[in-house]
């Protein structure tokens, strides 16, 4: 009954947040598909590479609070407990307060620097301090744990879609009356701050309506006793999550200062038309993070296993099925989307498909090993597949140009699922082990 009603629950999220991803992913692809016509690959590489700059700021310093709220305050909120979570809930926000300020900070002053590596005009450098200001928007940690510890994640498809709405209708109106290419990266700014402002407004008011008004404080010591592990939580949950989408906007930031913002674009292009079906996905694998929080936090491993083994089941079917079509559709898609000269890099696209359908079995492994405490194998693994990334890009994009990511990307995928899915397993068993030794 426990299994089915997770599974129930997370099938009920799951439809909301892939219907609103794969629709709202639609506009920002139109969004995108307006500009290279109306301004060209240049202009919207420029944009491009700025949000990356952003990006690659906002994801190193996050430190991941809204996997803490969910990891540490699951239990406390299904008892009860409220001191406890505001206590929890105070650690996270403040942290997020300091770490978003330090990153705002460096930001700008890197901002001369950036400017002169990835080729930003006269108008891009002028805005690119203010632009900063994103990082507090983009990185909305603490509120994203509260709204799915409650199950609010209706407000996060909500986010996405406004944010999507907003960007492509002020496109529309910078296309008809905008002067350059500095409007259009204040269509961006605008969409990210007013999209990522519902979140924060309404875990504030749920917070309020639950009488769990946060403790703000920063007392590493009494933070680790009241919950233990926390801080190595923090820190592994951080570079696990962080890592593979830092390299991802490093990869763009790379490709613009080597080849140019127009190849620059083109790789954004690449990864938004491919990484659509595996967007909703990385949504997916949070939504069961209370649960197998609950399931380990009471020793239920074996429950664990079979959510797990359900999970794998219906993605492999879902993968093969889906990546069947998409790859034979591909290269219309990519015709109509962006003309035919964009098919120059179509095995740019092929590449990145493949990387993304391998990246979305076993979507939910890494959440799986946090809940068990081994973020520190998970980090293993994928630093492991950050090294051979690397050395593969470097190695070939000489050559390869930008097919190298491609290769590089597919490889990673591969590291990463395969050796997860192997160490997983044996812990799982070992766990299993244990728990029927002390249960005879």
């Amino acid at each position: 009954m426990i299994q089915r009603d997770i599974h129930r629950r997370f099938l009920a999220n799951a439809r909301l947040i892939v219907g609103s991803r794969v629709g709202f992913g639609v506009l920002n692809l139109v969004t995108n598909v307006i500009i290279l016509h109306s301004f060209g690959a240049a202009d919207l590489g420029m944009v491009m590479l700025l949000v990356a700059y952003v990006r690659v700021f906002s994801d190193v310093v996050k430190f991941e609070s809204w996997q803490a709220v969910l990891r540490y305050g699951a239990i406390p909120a299904e008892d009860g407990d409220n001191d406890r979570l505001r206590r929890l809930i105070g650690v996270t926000l403040t942290l997020d307060l300091l770490t978003v300020s330090g990153a705002i900070c460096v930001a700008v002053l890197l901002v001369p620097q950036a400017a002169g590596w990835f080729g930003w005009n006269a108008e891009i450098a002028a805005i690119a301090p203010w632009f900063m200001i994103v990082i507090l928007f983009v990185t909305n940690a603490t509120p994203n744990g509260v709204l799915r510890l409650f199950d609010r994640v209706e407000i996060l498809a909500l986010q996405h879609g406004v944010n999507a709405v907003i960007r492509l209708s002020l496109v529309v109106l910078v296309t008809v009356f905008g002067d350059g290419v500095r409007d259009l990266a204040l269509a961006w700014f605008a969409a990210f701050v007013l999209s990522a402002a519902i979140p924060m407004v309404v875990s504030a008011r749920e917070l309020t309506r639950r009488g769990l008004l946060p403790i703000l404080t920063l007392r590493p010591v009494q933070a680790g006793l009241l919950f233990p592990g926390i801080w190595r939580f923090f820190l592994m949950s951080n570079l696990i999550s962080t890592t593979p989408i830092a390299v991802t906007h490093l990869t763009t930031l790379v490709v613009g200062a080597t080849f140019g913002g127009a190849q620059a674009a083109a790789l954004q292009l690449a990864r938004q038309l491919t990484s659509g079906a595996s967007a909703p996905i990385k949504l997916l694998g949070p939504l069961l993070l209370p649960d197998y929080a609950r399931l380990s936090g009471r020793g239920e491993w074996s429950m664990l296993r079979d959510v797990l083994v359900q999970q794998l089941r219906v993605t492999v079917v879902a993968v093969a099925l889906v990546g069947g079509v998409l790859f034979a559709v591909l290269p219309l898609i990519v015709k109509l989307a962006f003309g035919a000269e964009m098919l120059a890099h179509i095995w740019l696209f092929r590449l990145l498909l493949l990387a993304t359908l391998i990246q979305t079995v076993g979507f939910s492994l890494n959440h799986a090993m946090y809940s068990a405490s081994k973020g520190g194998t998970a980090l293993l693994i994928q630093l492991g597949a950050v090294i051979v990334y690397a050395a593969i890009l470097a190695g070939s994009i000489g050559p390869l140009g930008l097919n190298a990511v491609g290769v590089a990307t597919v490889a990673f995928a591969l590291v990463l699922r395969g050796v997860t899915l192997v160490i997983g397993h044996r812990l799982l068993k070992k766990r299993i082990g244990k728990a029927g030794l002390r249960e005879g």
